[in-house]
């Protein structure tokens, strides 16, 4: 038996804060083009990458809320949150009850008008864990395990109740344990490794700071300058012809960041080794490229 609460109050106001994420992305990346290459420039298209990260969080929150499901059977209670399942095995539930007996804290996670998922905390059974579409008591019910609590939306908890019990006095037909199942991320595997997650954030910081530097920079630079290696040598190694000629250096940077985020994201699904390896280089090369910058424009 499948359960789908109401979710049309959540995903419009999830539609609005994507378009608005959006909205704010285009504004500044068009402010970013006409500012041209500057502080205000390199603030602006940070800005717009940003607000382009949470747009692409709000529209996973919301296709997420649309997928918010509690499937029923005689083997267990299977809660679908967006990539995510909580499978409770029916036979380890010990308690239903009304969102009415209960006083609850505020949820803390993604929470907006009609989507309420995150932890809360509650005098009668410690943390708990929200998935549901309201705060409304009359429409919560809470599931409790040995392990965890549960606060899902139902129409009907009393008729909810009924459902999980009758299923308990008929008996499993298979064993279940209680886990967390996610979904198979194929190419994007990368999500659920932390460490390979945190090397490509740091290339991808690295690779930020070389623009930084030529964005501060670039509007005091001469129309000819010369290069130094090492930086205070009297002698100069080469001339660079104006401003724009600098920007070799960040452009070079950059398309090699974006080779090596996408060799370790393709690389993960088979070796997590060698993907942890590319990013690792990655950002090896972008401290280079730092370097590089640095000793160019002095």
């Amino acid at each position: 038996m499948l359960y789908r609460p109401s979710r049309a109050l959540g995903l419009l106001v999830g539609s609005v804060l994507t378009l608005w994420a959006a909205s704010v992305a285009v504004l500044l990346l068009n402010f970013g083009v006409q500012s041209g290459i500057g502080l205000a420039g390199f603030f602006a298209y940070t800005g717009a990458a940003a607000a382009t990260a949470l747009a692409t969080l709000f529209a996973y929150w919301s296709y997420a809320l649309a997928a918010l499901s509690y499937e029923l059977d005689r083997n267990a209670l299977v809660v679908s949150w967006g990539l995510t399942q909580q499978v409770i095995p029916l036979g380890a539930i010990e308690r239903l009850v009304p969102g009415t007996e209960v006083e609850a804290s505020p949820v803390r996670g993604v929470t907006w008008w009609g989507c309420y998922v995150g932890r809360a905390r509650t005098d009668a059974f410690g943390p708990v864990l929200y998935y549901s579409t309201t705060h409304v008591p009359e429409q919560v019910l809470y599931v409790g395990t040995r392990e965890r609590t549960y606060a899902l939306t139902v129409d009907d908890p009393a008729d909810f109740a009924q459902q999980v019990v009758r299923r308990q006095e008929l008996g499993p037909t298979a064993e279940v344990s209680h886990h967390v199942r996610h979904a198979d991320f194929g190419l994007f595997s990368i999500i659920s490794d932390r460490m390979a997650g945190g090397l490509a954030a740091l290339a991808a910081a690295a690779g930020t700071a070389v623009w930084l530097q030529v964005a501060l920079r670039y509007n005091s630079l001469p129309e000819t300058f010369q290069a130094h290696f090492p930086p205070g040598d009297a002698a100069p190694v080469g001339e660079l012809g104006g401003p724009a000629s600098i920007l070799v250096l960040p452009q070079t940077a950059t398309a090699i960041l974006v080779v090596g985020l996408i060799a370790g994201v393709a690389l993960h699904q088979w070796e997590r080794v060698a993907s942890r390896l590319v990013l690792a280089t990655a950002a090896v090369l972008q401290a280079i490229f730092i370097a590089a910058t640095a000793i160019a424009i002095g």
